[in-house]
């Protein structure tokens, strides 16, 4: 038995010999084809890099990595290099001075499959610069957001007479508020809160909420074959997310081209919708029925999480302070009184309002580390050299924390942003210290029409109602994903404020 032994101990050590000499090549080669004089970064693992490093939210591991590494800094998530900046001086290098060179989009599988020729993730053609003109004309230009405001002071006023004094689930009355205004906007429909559906309308408004948050779902997993080139091929990890896209999108056309079925059997609405102007443009400017399945379904996902999550964020720190609520009421009473609800026109006037938005906005922006922006060709940036095909990481959560901008970074303070403020000429359309909506060819293009929806749905909240906390008291934990959401969704106990017939 000894000869055996020493037999299978010989054999095993030279396989762990081999391995440690392959690893050790694999290393060097590592090292020699890696970029010189990049931004300085952690040292990553063979193959993945430093995913393992990054956790449950990436934003705040990068935040604390840029404290030793510096505020751009280098490094792989897996194979794919990517550079992240980390303070407003780099942001605008890259988002501003190198806007041309970095306003393509990393290959991410996800929105391959679900949205394929979108305008989120499409590269800059003459085709993708004309759906954008659909959708800024037909969304978000200030024509428009005029011309819709009937339909949204309609669908704030429904939520704040749905809502009775008592406990209220926040989150649940934001999302249909805001689906509703999205779909009337987009298609035509109002899908959610209806009394009296048949079981064809229970069925399809199913099918909507289904797919809205699958497309949420989907979007937020972390993909391995996204940034390790060898997974493209195997599902490695056991994951199906390639089938789970794919059944998805086939979910996504199966619901809509019901619609697009029923609008070109009755094409009679008052006033053409986002979906009319699209299928109009068929077979224009390479407008094909899938394109306007993605843009339909882009404009629903690009709209509705956001919003719904800006708000929740905003209405959650309100309710943890009763002197800020106290404060935002008594400037609501002050300019709309008693007698009639909040009106989109108010909102210039409400200056305090405005500002605990933007505090919400900089404490808790939605996308933290917006979607990433890729670089088409080499370039030198801050005193590095930055090769083609690096993806860009613009951490402004990192940003709008950073005590060298905001005093007292962490703490709750509306007061920052007001006319006489330090910070009175910030704006999310200029600047760089709110960067919620990114900067240059690919900002945010409904950053208007979202901030207004977040601006005015908080103040008919205040108005309406007196919040305190539920019993067990607000959770701001945050969850994991893509976008930035409470791990608890808000509830907050409601007491109505005003004369009976004003809701």
């Amino acid at each position: 038995m000894g000869a055996v032994e020493d037999a299978v101990a010989h054999v095993c050590g030279s396989f762990f010999e081999y391995g440690v000499a392959v690893l050790a090549i694999f290393l060097l080669i590592v090292l020699i084809q890696r970029p010189k004089n990049l931004p300085p970064g952690p040292t990553g693992l063979p193959i993945i890099g430093a995913l393992h490093l990054l956790g449950q939210r990436p934003h705040e591991t990068l935040a604390r990595m840029a404290d030793k590494y510096g505020p751009l800094m280098s490094l792989y998530m897996g194979q794919q290099l990517c550079i992240v900046a980390s303070s407003r001086d780099t942001a605008m290098e890259f988002l501003k001075r190198q806007d041309a060179v970095f306003c393509s989009r990393p290959p991410q599988r996800g929105f391959e499959v679900i949205f394929p020729k979108d305008i989120t993730f499409s590269d800059i053609t003459p085709a993708s610069r004309h759906l954008r003109k659909i959708l800024h004309s037909q969304l978000t230009s200030g024509r428009r957001i005029e011309e819709a405001e009937h339909i949204r002071a309609d669908e704030i006023a429904q939520t704040v007479r749905s809502i009775a004094p008592g406990l209220v689930d926040l989150k649940v009355r934001l999302a249909v508020m805001t689906a509703n205004i999205l779909t009337r906007l987009i298609i035509s429909k109002r899908f959610m809160g209806r009394s009296g559906m048949n079981s064809t309308e229970e069925k399809e408004l199913q099918d909507f909420v289904d797919i809205t948050e699958e497309i949420g779902d989907c979007l937020g997993t972390a993909n391995p074959r996204d940034v390790i080139p060898a997974f493209k091929c195997i599902d490695i990890l056991g994951l199906g997310l390639d089938r789970r896209f794919t059944n998805l999108r086939r979910h996504m056309e199966s619901f809509l081209s019901k619609i697009i079925a029923e609008r070109r059997q009755n094409s009679k609405l008052p006033e053409k919708d986002l979906l009319d102007v699209l299928l109009e443009q068929l077979d224009h400017h390479e407008i094909t029925e899938d394109v306007v399945i993605s843009i339909i379904w882009e404009a629903f996902a690009a709209g509705m999480e956001t919003t719904v999550l800006a708000t929740e964020w905003t209405m959650a720190e309100v309710l943890r302070s009763p002197q800020i609520q106290a404060q935002a009421q008594a400037e609501l009473d002050d300019v709309v009184g008693h007698s009639r609800p909040v009106q989109e026109s108010d909102l210039p006037n409400l200056k305090y309002i405005r500002a605990i938005v933007k505090e919400s906005f900089r404490l808790h922006p939605i996308i933290p580390l917006l979607i990433p922006h890729h670089s088409s060709h080499a370039c030198s940036a801050c005193g590095y050299h930055i090769p083609a095909h690096t993806n860009l990481l613009v951490n402004v959560w990192a940003i709008g924390r950073d005590p060298s901008v905001f005093t007292n970074p962490l703490e709750f303070q509306p007061e920052r942003f007001l006319p006489e403020g330090p910070h009175a000429g910030t704006e999310w359309t200029k600047g760089f210290d709110l960067l919620i909506f990114g900067f240059g060819r690919r900002a945010c293009m409904g950053m208007s029409l979202g901030a207004l929806l977040v601006e005015t749905s908080v103040a008919s909240l205040l108005h309406s109602f007196s919040w305190s906390p539920p019993p067990d008291g607000i959770d701001m934990t945050e969850g994991s994903g893509l976008s930035v959401r409470k791990a608890v969704p808000l509830t907050a106990i409601a007491t109505a404020r005003l004369p009976t017939p004003v809701y």
